[in-house]
Protein backbone atom coordinates (compact mmCIF):
# COMPACT_ATOMS: atom_id res chain seq x y z
CA UNK A 1 0.00 0.00 0.00
CA UNK A 2 1.08 3.53 -0.67
CA UNK A 3 2.25 5.76 2.17
CA UNK A 4 2.31 8.86 -0.04
CA UNK A 5 0.20 11.57 1.60
CA UNK A 6 -1.22 12.94 -1.66
CA UNK A 7 -2.25 9.49 -2.89
CA UNK A 8 -3.84 8.63 0.46
CA UNK A 9 -5.78 11.90 0.46
CA UNK A 10 -7.26 11.05 -2.94
CA UNK A 11 -8.23 7.54 -1.82
CA UNK A 12 -9.83 8.88 1.38
CA UNK A 13 -11.86 11.46 -0.53
CA UNK A 14 -13.18 8.91 -3.01
CA UNK A 15 -14.22 6.49 -0.29
CA UNK A 16 -15.97 9.29 1.57
CA UNK A 17 -17.97 10.10 -1.55
CA UNK A 18 -19.52 6.59 -1.51
CA UNK A 19 -21.46 6.81 1.74
CA UNK A 20 -19.82 9.42 3.97
CA UNK A 21 -17.47 7.12 5.90
CA UNK A 22 -14.43 9.25 6.78
CA UNK A 23 -10.74 8.47 6.63
CA UNK A 24 -10.93 5.14 4.75
CA UNK A 25 -7.82 4.11 2.82
CA UNK A 26 -9.02 0.67 1.72
CA UNK A 27 -11.36 -2.28 2.19
CA UNK A 28 -9.97 -5.67 3.16
CA UNK A 29 -11.45 -9.13 2.77
CA UNK A 30 -10.70 -12.62 1.56
CA UNK A 31 -11.85 -14.77 -1.32
CA UNK A 32 -11.34 -18.36 -2.39
CA UNK A 33 -9.78 -19.58 -5.62
CA UNK A 34 -10.64 -23.20 -6.30
CA UNK A 35 -7.73 -25.57 -6.99
CA UNK A 36 -7.35 -29.29 -7.58
CA UNK A 37 -6.75 -31.50 -4.53
CA UNK A 38 -3.08 -31.08 -3.58
CA UNK A 39 -0.91 -34.17 -3.20
CA UNK A 40 0.49 -32.96 0.14
CA UNK A 41 -1.51 -31.82 3.20
CA UNK A 42 -4.68 -31.64 1.14
CA UNK A 43 -6.89 -31.27 4.24
CA UNK A 44 -5.62 -27.76 5.04
CA UNK A 45 -6.81 -26.58 1.63
CA UNK A 46 -10.44 -27.52 2.25
CA UNK A 47 -12.57 -24.37 2.50
CA UNK A 48 -15.70 -23.88 4.56
CA UNK A 49 -17.66 -24.76 1.43
CA UNK A 50 -15.88 -28.12 1.31
CA UNK A 51 -13.78 -27.66 -1.81
CA UNK A 52 -10.01 -27.25 -2.14
CA UNK A 53 -8.85 -23.69 -2.53
CA UNK A 54 -6.27 -21.07 -1.77
CA UNK A 55 -7.39 -18.16 0.38
CA UNK A 56 -6.54 -14.76 -1.04
CA UNK A 57 -6.59 -11.53 0.96
CA UNK A 58 -7.00 -8.30 -0.93
CA UNK A 59 -7.11 -4.61 -0.09
CA UNK A 60 -8.94 -2.47 -2.64
CA UNK A 61 -9.53 1.20 -3.28
CA UNK A 62 -12.78 2.79 -4.43
CA UNK A 63 -11.70 2.52 -8.07
CA UNK A 64 -11.68 -1.32 -7.83
CA UNK A 65 -7.88 -1.36 -7.89
CA UNK A 66 -5.94 -3.71 -5.62
CA UNK A 67 -3.59 -1.89 -3.26
CA UNK A 68 -2.27 -5.09 -1.72
CA UNK A 69 -2.69 -8.81 -2.34
CA UNK A 70 -1.70 -11.81 -0.19
CA UNK A 71 -1.85 -15.08 -2.12
CA UNK A 72 -0.08 -17.82 -0.20
CA UNK A 73 -2.44 -19.45 2.30
CA UNK A 74 -4.47 -22.70 2.13
CA UNK A 75 -8.25 -22.44 1.83
CA UNK A 76 -8.85 -23.49 5.43
CA UNK A 77 -6.98 -20.47 6.82
CA UNK A 78 -9.05 -17.90 8.73
CA UNK A 79 -9.17 -14.29 7.54
CA UNK A 80 -7.95 -12.97 10.90
CA UNK A 81 -4.86 -15.20 10.79
CA UNK A 82 -3.95 -14.06 7.28
CA UNK A 83 -4.41 -10.44 8.31
CA UNK A 84 -2.30 -10.73 11.46
CA UNK A 85 0.54 -12.27 9.44
CA UNK A 86 0.44 -9.76 6.59
CA UNK A 87 2.91 -6.98 5.88
CA UNK A 88 0.11 -4.42 5.80
CA UNK A 89 -0.95 -5.33 9.33
CA UNK A 90 2.65 -4.80 10.45
CA UNK A 91 2.77 -1.47 8.62
CA UNK A 92 -0.31 -0.26 10.50
CA UNK A 93 0.95 -1.54 13.85
CA UNK A 94 4.38 0.10 13.55
CA UNK A 95 2.83 3.32 12.15
CA UNK A 96 4.49 3.04 8.74
CA UNK A 97 0.93 3.75 7.64
CA UNK A 98 -0.29 6.28 10.18
CA UNK A 99 -3.19 7.88 8.34
CA UNK A 100 -6.61 6.43 7.65
CA UNK A 101 -8.26 3.10 8.39
CA UNK A 102 -9.32 -0.06 6.62
CA UNK A 103 -12.83 -1.50 6.59
CA UNK A 104 -13.37 -5.22 7.09
CA UNK A 105 -16.12 -7.63 8.06
CA UNK A 106 -16.55 -9.33 11.43
CA UNK A 107 -14.03 -12.05 10.55
CA UNK A 108 -11.38 -9.44 11.28
CA UNK A 109 -10.35 -8.13 14.71
CA UNK A 110 -11.59 -4.65 15.57
CA UNK A 111 -8.64 -2.27 15.79
CA UNK A 112 -8.29 1.54 15.77
CA UNK A 113 -7.14 1.28 12.15
CA UNK A 114 -9.36 -1.66 11.13
CA UNK A 115 -13.04 -0.86 11.49
CA UNK A 116 -15.51 -3.76 11.54
CA UNK A 117 -19.32 -3.83 11.89
CA UNK A 118 -21.14 -3.75 15.22
CA UNK A 119 -22.51 -7.22 15.89
CA UNK A 120 -26.20 -7.24 16.86
CA UNK A 121 -26.67 -3.44 16.68
CA UNK A 122 -29.30 -2.11 19.08
CA UNK A 123 -29.23 1.66 18.56
CA UNK A 124 -29.91 3.83 15.53
CA UNK A 125 -26.34 5.07 15.56
CA UNK A 126 -25.03 1.51 15.48
CA UNK A 127 -27.43 0.59 12.68
CA UNK A 128 -26.46 3.66 10.69
CA UNK A 129 -22.77 2.93 11.23
CA UNK A 130 -23.24 -0.62 9.97
CA UNK A 131 -25.17 0.58 6.93
CA UNK A 132 -22.50 3.08 5.93
CA UNK A 133 -19.70 0.64 6.71
CA UNK A 134 -21.22 -2.13 4.59
CA UNK A 135 -22.10 0.20 1.71
CA UNK A 136 -18.51 1.40 1.61
CA UNK A 137 -16.99 -2.04 2.13
CA UNK A 138 -18.92 -3.56 -0.80
CA UNK A 139 -16.23 -2.07 -3.05
CA UNK A 140 -14.26 -5.20 -2.24
CA UNK A 141 -17.00 -7.45 -3.64
CA UNK A 142 -17.03 -5.42 -6.85
CA UNK A 143 -13.23 -5.52 -7.15
CA UNK A 144 -13.03 -9.29 -6.97
CA UNK A 145 -16.16 -9.61 -9.10
CA UNK A 146 -14.53 -7.66 -11.91
CA UNK A 147 -11.22 -9.52 -11.45
CA UNK A 148 -12.92 -12.91 -11.74
CA UNK A 149 -15.01 -11.75 -14.69
CA UNK A 150 -11.85 -10.68 -16.50
CA UNK A 151 -9.91 -13.81 -15.62
CA UNK A 152 -12.30 -16.74 -15.54
CA UNK A 153 -9.53 -19.15 -14.57
CA UNK A 154 -9.79 -17.95 -10.95
CA UNK A 155 -13.59 -17.90 -10.83
CA UNK A 156 -14.97 -20.80 -8.81
CA UNK A 157 -17.84 -21.31 -11.25
CA UNK A 158 -15.32 -21.97 -14.03
CA UNK A 159 -13.81 -24.97 -12.23
CA UNK A 160 -10.48 -25.55 -10.51
CA UNK A 161 -6.96 -24.43 -11.32
CA UNK A 162 -5.13 -27.65 -12.22
CA UNK A 163 -1.72 -26.74 -10.83
CA UNK A 164 0.24 -26.96 -7.61
CA UNK A 165 -0.82 -24.56 -4.83
CA UNK A 166 2.35 -22.50 -5.29
CA UNK A 167 1.72 -22.02 -9.00
CA UNK A 168 -1.94 -21.19 -8.35
CA UNK A 169 -0.86 -18.48 -5.90
CA UNK A 170 1.43 -17.02 -8.55
CA UNK A 171 -1.37 -17.06 -11.12
CA UNK A 172 -3.55 -15.01 -8.76
CA UNK A 173 -0.81 -12.42 -8.28
CA UNK A 174 -0.27 -12.24 -12.04
CA UNK A 175 -3.93 -11.61 -12.87
CA UNK A 176 -4.18 -8.96 -10.13
CA UNK A 177 -1.22 -7.11 -11.68
CA UNK A 178 -2.93 -7.28 -15.09
CA UNK A 179 -6.24 -6.14 -13.57
CA UNK A 180 -4.55 -3.06 -12.08
CA UNK A 181 -2.91 -2.32 -15.44
CA UNK A 182 -6.33 -2.45 -17.10
CA UNK A 183 -7.67 0.07 -14.59
CA UNK A 184 -4.66 2.37 -14.94
CA UNK A 185 -5.15 2.34 -18.72
CA UNK A 186 -8.94 2.74 -18.42
CA UNK A 187 -9.79 -0.40 -20.35
CA UNK A 188 -13.51 -1.25 -20.30
CA UNK A 189 -15.01 -3.55 -17.73
CA UNK A 190 -15.90 -7.07 -18.89
CA UNK A 191 -19.53 -7.86 -19.67
CA UNK A 192 -21.42 -8.00 -16.35
CA UNK A 193 -18.17 -7.15 -14.59
CA UNK A 194 -19.62 -3.96 -13.18
CA UNK A 195 -22.68 -5.64 -11.68
CA UNK A 196 -22.97 -5.89 -7.91
CA UNK A 197 -24.60 -8.93 -6.44
CA UNK A 198 -25.65 -7.57 -3.06
CA UNK A 199 -28.68 -9.74 -2.32
CA UNK A 200 -26.55 -12.09 -0.24
CA UNK A 201 -24.12 -9.46 1.05
CA UNK A 202 -25.38 -9.33 4.62
CA UNK A 203 -22.39 -10.75 6.47
CA UNK A 204 -21.27 -8.48 9.30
Amino acid sequence: MTTDAVSLETVIRRFYDIAGFPNVVGTVDGTHVRIKSPSIAEHIYVSRKKYHSIKVQGICDSNLKFLNIVSQWPGGTHDAFIWSNSNVCEMFENSTISEGCLLGDSDYPLRPLLMTPVLNPTTRKQQRYNGVQIKTRIVFERSFGVLKARFRCIDTSAGSLLYTPIRCCRIVIAVVVLHNMFIDNRLPLPVNGNEIWISSFTHY
